[in-house]
């Protein structure tokens, strides 16, 4: 994507000395005329990015408008250091941020980065693909955020703020952009406020809808695969019936489709066969599926915020609501060859509610006390067939027999936390910060499994909807059930001492303790798997230094970590001894021991009036340092985290050209370099199995824009993928000898895209 700056937020500078999350930015004097101060609520209080002593990228609402990211929340994780969120379409972000992530994509299984949409704690990683935009910025925290940020936040959190209804309006704040690109991709999107009581009611209405023809050919029915529907829109209402009172009610719906597989498969052998004779397509915009593939999506939700000023106190209240449904079937051996197809049909359920009370920032002592509430359901049924050879169009030459699988399961979550930080300042310059949470979470499973004990068990009254039509019997080694309940107790905390040299310099070191809640292997296949795995736990040790020079011109920022990493959940998939005849089993499982090392280095810079400069390295260094496959698996310490590689490059440069008297014409451009990184803990190996790892590769963008005089109007032309790079944004392991597969399954990156992009302001 072509991107501005890649961590300049335009939220201005300043604020209260209390000032409630969801406020927004005030200015002072000082700060305008040296432009470069940027405004976050990383600590739950309005803070100029530079004063917060821990690791935070910054997105201002430009990058997303302006920018032309946010077609899916994971893109944000481009721009940040040691981080990513590699997806295809608009789907599940896998979100890792210093080698820390989920390796399994179930949906009950939280990811250990935590997302957030204003101030609201997203648990179901699906429904946090949702697409940014209407923004007042984003924050990325990098590390263990467990005091302030809460539950399941051992890599970090994002905190995504929505742009708020205004009861003092500015001219330019609505908005209408169209944009229209490669594979007849259409966006429209707009936002309209408008003050409905002068000085008490203020209302925003914000809508986005993205439309994209699929960009695979599949050969076997010959029809594009892979197009997107995806709609979203949001409605707010700010109520301040006094001064000291504000209440913002905020809904959100999104309706998400898409039509048709991206998944390629390659073979290793020699002929070019993958598996009953059958060669896949070597060009990587063809797929080859008979089984059709769809997925339909709906997310409803949204927050009640009360912001209360007691004297000199602030009370806030968040309550929060998320809904998400998901349907869709899947071709899950991703050939013409009729073998395995699937089917699922989950939705998931949440309720949030917290309370935090805080003191006037500027006192010595300055404290934030909360208590915090969560509870979601979510009920999953799995479906998996192979259907009898000749029933349904298909390659010839399959020499699987009929099957069938429904996975059932009913999961509850419920926690309760109480947390508190305080910063004392032993000077205007030297303070301590002490945070410190407890939470309890109980979780209950019921689980159960039903498969066909052979072939000739199985049978179906209508091959059309074969997942809830099947008459056949239950039994053998596939069926089976479990009835789990949890509950785990956690204390997580922080010390940070820091240093204001002046103004411009700060010196801090973090130690944190984070936790990620335990949970179970719902997606288990033979009893073996459906395992139970503790809450991973991590400490981390981080030393930073941020600073400003040339009145503001340059910023540059530098952190090195480590973090000892204990029972890290993690996700192992291949044949183990211990499953039924050799198997390939997928085992979600404790890690014992782990460990991190990493630098990042974040600078932006205005050389010259015209020029605006960013770019960020990050440097990682993961090891499995004891790593035992349960059920009597292989020992892989000493393995490297996937999704970690050694070294991340970010670059964007942004030169602005004046027309005397019609406008401004900018020229942008930006990279990313990522090194080598593995998909799976095993095999890591990129001779014999190279799809399941992506060697180092590099994403380039660039923009030209032309925005009038008066602000009004923005025109953009973009290339994305300029150097039309080949890469990998995930795959799965398919290869299996003693099945006679040669070859593993990949998922490709976009090729180079072109577009236009019209923004008019009013």
């Amino acid at each position: 994507m072509a991107l501005g700056s890649a961590s300049v937020a335009n939220a201005a500078p300043g604020g209260d000395d209390v000032v409630p999350a969801s406020a927004s930015a005030k200015a002072d004097d000082e700060d305008d005329q040296r432009g470069a101060d940027i405004v976050v609520t990383a600590q739950r209080r309005e803070q100029r990015v530079q004063d917060v002593p821990t690791a935070v990228t910054v997105l201002g609402d430009e990058v997303f408008r302006e920018g032309g990211i946010g077609r899916s929340a994971n893109e944000i994780l481009n721009l940040v250091p040691n981080a990513s969120a590699g997806t295809q379409q608009h789907g599940r972000p896998r979100w890792w941020i210093r080698g820390v992530g989920a390796g399994q994509q179930q949906l009950d299984l939280a990811n250990p980065v935590g997302f957030y949409l204003d101030d609201v704690y997203i648990s179901n990683a699906s429904a946090t693909g949702i697409p940014l935009f209407d923004l007042e910025r984003v924050e990325v925290l990098r590390g263990p955020q467990g005091t302030l940020w809460g539950k399941n936040t051992t890599g970090g959190a994002i905190n995504v703020i929505s742009k708020r209804p205004s009861l003092t309006p500015r001219d330019g704040d609505n908005y209408v952009k169209l944009e229209y690109g490669s594979f007849d991709n259409k966006i429209v999107e707009g936002a309209v406020g408008a003050v409905l009581a002068q000085d008490v009611l203020a209302a925003r209405i914000s809508a986005r809808f993205d439309d994209r023809d699929g960009r695979f050919t599949n050969l076997f029915t010959g029809e594009t695969s892979n197009a997107v529907r995806d709609t979203v829109l949001r409605g707010q209402l700010l109520f301040r019936p006094d001064p000291n009172v504000e209440t913002l009610l905020s809904l959100h719906y999104r309706d998400y489709d898409t039509d048709g597989t991206y998944w390629n498969t390659i073979s290793y052998a020699p002929s070019g066969i993958l598996r009953n004779g059958y060669a896949p397509s070597t060009d990587k915009d063809d797929i080859s599926t008979n089984a059709g593939e769809f997925s339909r999506n709906s997310q409803f939700g949204g927050s009640l915020h009360l912001d209360w000023t007691l004297g000199a106190l602030t009370l806030s209240s968040i309550t929060g609501y998320e809904r998400f449904k998901t349907r869709g079937a899947t071709d899950s051996d991703y050939t013409p060859l009729e073998i395995s197809r699937g089917y699922v049909q989950a939705k998931s359920e949440q309720w949030t509610q917290e309370v935090r009370l805080a003191s006037p920032q500027a006192d010595r002592l300055s404290w934030i006390l909360g208590l915090y509430y969560f509870t979601e359901k979510i009920a999953s049924d799995s479906y998996s067939a192979t259907l009898p050879q000749g029933s349904v169009p298909s390659r010839p030459g399959a020499t699987a027999t009929a099957a069938y699988s429904l996975t059932r399961y009913d999961h509850k979550a419920e926690s309760g936390a109480a947390f508190g930080s305080a910063t004392f300042a032993f000077t205007d310059a030297v303070k301590l910060t002490l945070g410190a949470r407890w939470t309890r979470e109980t979780k209950t499973l019921d689980f159960d499994r039903f498969a066909s004990p052979n072939a000739a068990a199985a049978g179906w009254s209508n091959i059309a909807r074969w997942w809830d039509s099947y008459t056949g019997s239950f039994g053998g080694a596939g069926t089976f059930s479990g009835d789990f309940r949890k509950t785990w107790d956690a204390f997580t905390y922080d010390v940070t001492p820091s240093w204001n040299i002046d103004r411009d310099n700060l010196l801090y070191f973090k130690f944190s303790h984070g936790l990620k809640s335990g949970g179970f292997n719902t997606a288990a296949t033979l009893p073996v798997a459906l395992q139970v795995v503790e809450p991973e736990k991590l400490d981390a040790f981080e030393l930073g230094y941020k600073s400003q020079w040339f009145d503001g011109a340059l910023t540059f920022n530098v952190t090195g970590f480590h973090y000892k990493y204990n029972d890290v959940q993690i996700n192992v998939v291949g044949p183990n001894p211990g499953a039924v005849g050799g198997a390939t089993v997928s085992y979600l499982q404790n890690a014992e021991k782990a460990h991190v090392n990493g630098v990042e280095i974040e600078i932006q810079a205005r050389p010259v009036s015209r020029l605006q400069l960013s770019g960020a390295v990050g440097i990682l260094d993961t090891k499995y340092d004891r790593l035992q496959v349960v059920n009597g698996g292989a020992n892989l310490s000493g393995a490297r985290f996937v999704r970690a590689p050694r070294l991340t490059l970010n670059g964007s440069a942004t030169y602005s050209v004046p027309i005397e008297g019609a406008g401004t014409i900018d020229l942008v451009a930006d990279a990313r370099y990522t090194s080598l990184q593995h998909y799976y803990i095993t095999p890591q190996d990129l001779v014999n199995r190279p799809a399941l790892s992506q060697r180092g590769y590099t994403i380039a963008n660039a923009r030209i824009s032309f925005t009038s005089a008066d602000d009004r109007y923005t025109l953009s032309a973009f290339a994305n993928n300029l150097l039309d790079t080949d890469y990998r944004n995930h795959a799965l392991p398919q290869n299996n000898p003693v099945q006679g597969i040669t070859g593993d399954t990949v998922q490709w990156g976009d090729p180079r895209t072109y577009g236009a992009s019209l923004i008019v302001r009013f």
